[in-house]
């Protein structure tokens, strides 16, 4: 009986926690050059902390489906070292306010050797296309 009380006491716990938890707040929804920066730095920010369903909703309409958040996790995991340096590096060129490359419905950040974060316009505002 007690093993099962505390099993108890843990649910209840576990469950008022996730109650009282913030959500993040809602993707910026304008297509001007600081939304699009803004949802790149939630996006990574979110990978790096683990959190992939957050992750997972500034994903582009074409990735938002196939990649669930276990999907996210996953494929950071097996990336390695790689993804997560990946992630920080478009984080510092954010800070340090390197331009985005704007084109029809995009915002590209160059990260080096050919490779960039996209963003695409979609109705709700900028999403993650890649992160190259």
């Amino acid at each position: 009986m007690g093993v099962t009380r505390s099993l108890l006491a843990l649910a209840a716990a576990g469950a008022l926690a996730c109650a009282g938890a913030a959500r993040p707040p809602p993707p910026p929804t304008g297509t001007d050059d600081a939304s699009a920066r803004e949802v790149l730095r939630r996006f990574v920010v979110a990978l790096d902390a683990g959190r992939f369903e957050e992750a997972q909703a500034l994903l582009s309409a074409r990735w938002r489906q196939p990649y669930t958040p276990g999907r996210l996790a996953l494929d950071l995991r097996g990336a390695g070292p790689s993804a997560r340096e990946a992630a920080a590096r478009v984080n510092r060129l954010l800070a340090a306010g390197e331009p985005l490359v704007h084109g029809p419905g995009t915002a590209r950040l160059p990260v080096g050797a050919g490779r960039a974060a996209t963003v695409v316009a979609e109705p709700g505002g900028w999403r993650v296309d890649a992160l190259e």
